[in-house]
């Protein structure tokens, strides 16, 4: 299965997101669950500031470099093939569990400036809801184009939402259904880019970050 947003081909400037839903067969979404939790990675996110109180980890990977991604995370294989568009070279990976009291504060996203300089915004970004509490209050992606919420929208178990790499986004703090990190809201997101061969060589070809910082 390959989703294709509507401006995967012709980039579409007025398409800010496109929500495809139940996405994943429920099997394949339960095996990125327990691949998730059962992380040895997985401790308080190593993302920027906004990401405060939430739990994670990252991979850093080039297009050529998918087959070893998939052999360290084979539960993840499904998503990377539902989700990665044919145009985007370089990558960053990363599960968020989000759970009561936490939020993610409203950011762009531009994880490959830990990279160097030019590197941008990704073209699109991909989120898959791996686990939705049944009684889950807050915890909706919230998009905004040139200061304005085009999108507010309600974490759905097994759908695939991929929005505009340049919108500026959020996720509403959780106010209940979350209490532990098990119970959290569970997201595998990927930032997808598209960057210039001189610049692509400063991209790790596969690497693992925690918070501790890259990790064997």
């Amino acid at each position: 299965m390959r989703f294709q947003p509507p401006w995967s081909g012709a980039f579409r400037l007025q398409t800010f997101f496109h929500r495809t839903p139940e996405a994943l067969p429920a099997s394949a979404i339960e095996a990125m669950r327990s691949a998730i939790l059962d992380s040895s990675l997985l401790g308080e996110s190593n993302l920027t500031a906004q990401f405060s109180g939430t739990y994670g980890f990252s991979v850093t990977f080039r297009r050529e470099a998918r087959a070893e991604v998939t052999e360290r995370f084979p539960a993840f294989a499904p998503f990377l093939e539902a989700a990665l568009l044919p145009g985007c070279n370089a990558f960053l990976l990363n599960p968020l569990l989000v759970h009561n009291g936490r939020g993610v504060a409203a950011h762009l996203d531009r994880s490959m400036g830990s990279y160097g300089a030019g590197l941008g915004n990704p073209i699109a970004v991909s989120v898959l809801y791996i686990q939705v509490p049944e009684r889950l209050a807050g915890g909706e992606l919230r998009l905004y184009h040139r200061g304005e919420r085009v999108a507010a929208l309600a974490p759905l178990a097994r759908s695939l939402v991929t929005f505009r790499g340049d919108l500026v986004h959020e996720v509403a703090s959780v106010e209940a259904g979350a209490p532990e990190l098990s119970a959290a809201r569970i997201s595998l997101v990927v930032e997808q880019y598209r960057v210039s061969e001189p610049l692509l060589a400063r991209v790790p070809r596969f690497e693992l970050r925690t918070r501790k910082g890259v990790a064997a």
